[in-house]
């Protein structure tokens, strides 16, 4: 029988089938087994378990080579002693210092702190260098008339320079007087300006040299 029968012959076939036969032809086939397919599905699944665990691990591999994906990571705390914060924080109270002189004192004594030769130098002065009390009740109320420093008589007449600022800001500059172009003084801490504010509360206007020296004598021996 040629093929093209064979279809004719199918088909008749068909055509033949009321609903209740094609129902039970359906229901046969759904009875009939597929073909094996045993550790067809393992195997697939094999593989994406280690694909998984692989991309698991290189995800922890990066986030440990890479600060855990931060772009700009923050640096490493670092625990200092003591000492390092002490010297940390006087060197940002120097740098703060610094800034206050130059645009207060610097006009008269100079960045370099020698007054060239019309105002007073600040570089090894005992007007400076000794009691804190000195240059710190001079920058409070200011100075006038006139002083020995170093061998030279100076006519002064110095503004109250702290006029404005806060405690830590007039201890910031005149720490930074005592320790700047080699002088080798104390830092002058917020509380003691506060009891030096105390002490020339009763001072009316700037304060005389005479005034000063008598106040501390133990400064201006051999002077």
């Amino acid at each position: 029988m040629s093929t093209s029968k064979k279809k004719d012959v199918k088909k008749a076939t068909c055509l033949d089938m009321n609903d209740t036969d094609l129902v039970e032809v359906h229901a046969k086939l759904g009875r009939e087994k597929h073909p094996p397919t045993k550790h067809f599905i393992q195997a697939p699944l094999v593989f994406v378990f280690l694909f998984g665990c692989l991309i698991f691990f290189c995800a922890i591999q990066l986030a440990h080579s890479t600060n855990n994906f931060q772009v700009h990571p923050p640096l490493p705390l670092v625990e200092m002693t003591m000492e390092e914060k002490k010297e940390k924080n006087l060197k940002r109270k120097l740098a703060r210092g610094k800034k206050l002189f130059n645009s207060r004192c610097a006009a008269c004594h100079k960045p370099d702190g020698l007054g060239e030769g019309l105002f007073p130098p600040l570089v090894s002065s005992n007007w400076v260098t000794t009691d804190p009390g000195i240059i710190t009740k001079i920058v409070l109320k200011g100075l006038k008339g006139e002083i020995d420093v170093l061998g030279k008589k100076y006519g002064t007449n110095v503004n109250m320079a702290a006029q404005g600022l806060s405690n830590r800001e007039t201890a910031d500059v005149v720490t930074y007087a005592r320790m700047a172009w080699g002088n080798d003084a104390s830092e002058v801490t917020e509380s003691q300006v506060e009891i030096y504010k105390d002490e020339a509360s009763t001072q009316e206007g700037q304060w005389t040299g005479d005034q000063l020296k008598d106040i501390y004598k133990d400064s201006f021996k051999g002077d």
